[in-house]
């Protein structure tokens, strides 16, 4: 049985040069690229090995990412005050939602940092495993599915960011046409308004420093809604091509055309499929408030933005902006939860391998192997209140269809509240 609790980081041995898709490599890319906005807070993600990642309270990487996640919940509560003056509906509530929901994004992230060393001692394990040449699936370019998938989602979600930004500038610049507002300074102008309840202070006047902090923070928690999703993407594809890995060599050697396997073979698939399971049940305890966190919230968007979908769009910019975020979100969603969902798939194939062997096949270790992989629940899990498997995502899509018709029915009953008067300057003129 493996001991990973009793594994010390200085005595971990180094995997060869050769075993380039190895967990700690495929995450490299994408820890770095989230630490440039406040994001999992690591130390050591550069280097080859994993011996070096350590999580430190005082380092550089955290307190900015501690200070990204109070600055959205100050936002938040800001927000929530203006809106306190202006009205609630469901137009105006995404702003404090957005800031809350990505601070405890944020602060998710900061708790798995925490704990990702310990996670990479079991991944580690287990690569040891998988790794070697009787595991080989031949050309499965894991490294590169996962940078893809990673990848594409995050410059998807970069340009629905500029692209919503620039919509929203646009429709402004509409607006005081149409009110007949002047300005001398346009960046000022925009400040001002989206960034009121902080430069209509006394004791802050417009400075360019301060709104590149704010723009930056806005940028960070938009992209954190990303972050978690693909974090559940490329762990899914991850532990998926793991277990294809192991259920292919059980496939090559109990095909027909061989006499059946030793009961010292099954023994040590048994010893095998324990240690994978065990790594999977880490990654559930460690992922699983993202996997919360990030149905809800998935569920959330799809709902507030089809809602939208019903009303006039000020310009063509905001009528394409509109739907390309549409195809944005729900793509997204029905990515993390198909993705997800492989396992079933993956796990029914298996059973099938084992029900073909022979009678005379049969041992008491093939015994106890059939019954872990007939008891075992292989899928992430959201702190195993539900599983991440079609069924759900199916269940999904039943519940987003229900609070659908909840929100319409509440909008046209709040429909006049928390909307200002045309050319009125009271979501903005102070807080």
């Amino acid at each position: 049985m493996f001991k990973y609790s009793s594994t010390s980081s200085s005595t971990r041995p180094v995997l060869s040069n050769n075993q380039r898709d190895t967990f700690h490599s495929i995450m490299q890319p994408i820890i770095l690229s989230a630490q440039c906005l406040g994001l999992f807070p690591i130390v050591g993600i550069t280097e080859k090995t994993t011996s070096a990642l350590q999580f430190r309270w005082f380092s550089l990487r955290t307190v900015l990412s501690v200070t990204v996640m109070t600055s959205a919940f100050l936002v938040a509560i800001a927000e929530l005050r203006r809106i306190a003056r202006t009205g609630v509906n469901f137009s105006n509530i995404i702003n404090p939602y957005f800031f809350a929901d990505t601070a405890i994004i944020v602060g998710l992230l900061i708790r798995l940092g925490r704990r990702w060393e310990h996670l990479m001692v079991q991944v580690e394990n287990v690569e040891r495993i998988l790794l070697k040449p009787c595991y080989n699936l031949g050309q499965v370019h894991l490294k590169r599915n996962c940078w893809l998938a990673a990848g594409s989602w995050l410059v998807l979600a970069t340009t629905e960011h500029f692209f919503a930004t620039t919509s929203f500038v646009n429709d402004q610049r509409m607006e005081s046409l149409r009110c007949n507002w002047t300005y001398t300074n346009a960046i000022e102008n925009y400040a001002r308004r989206n960034y009121a309840y902080v430069f209509n202070l006394p004791w802050m006047p417009y400075n360019i420093p301060v709104l590149l902090y704010l723009r930056y923070v806005t940028f960070s928690v938009t992209l954190a809604w990303t972050y978690q999703d693909v974090i559940l993407i490329v762990v899914c594809i991850y532990m998926n091509t793991r277990y294809r890995q192991f259920f292919t060599r059980i496939e090559v050697a109990a095909s027909v055309e061989r006499p059946p396997p030793a009961e010292s073979f099954w023994g040590e698939i048994r010893y095998h499929y324990i240690a994978l399971s065990d790594l999977l049940q880490s990654m559930n305890y460690e992922l699983s408030a993202l996997v919360i966190n990030s149905c809800s919230n998935n569920i959330f968007l799809v709902c507030y933005i089809l809602l939208h979908s019903l009303g006039p769009k000020q310009s063509t910019l905001s009528f394409t902006y509109f739907w390309f975020a549409v195809c944005f979100f729900v793509g997204r969603t029905c990515t993390v939860m198909l993705t997800a969902a492989k396992f079933d798939r993956t796990l029914k194939r298996a059973l099938q391998v084992v029900h073909r062997i022979p009678n005379e096949g049969w041992c008491d270790e093939l015994n106890r192997y059939y019954h872990h992989l007939r008891i075992e629940k292989v899928s992430l899990s959201g702190k195993r209140f539900f599983y991440l498997t079609r069924r759900t995502a199916f269940g999904m899509f039943s519940v987003i269809f229900t609070i659908e018709i909840v929100m319409i029915k509440y909008s046209k009953m709040a429909r006049n509240s928390g909307v200002p008067a045309d050319c009125s300057t009271l979501a903005f003129s102070q807080d």
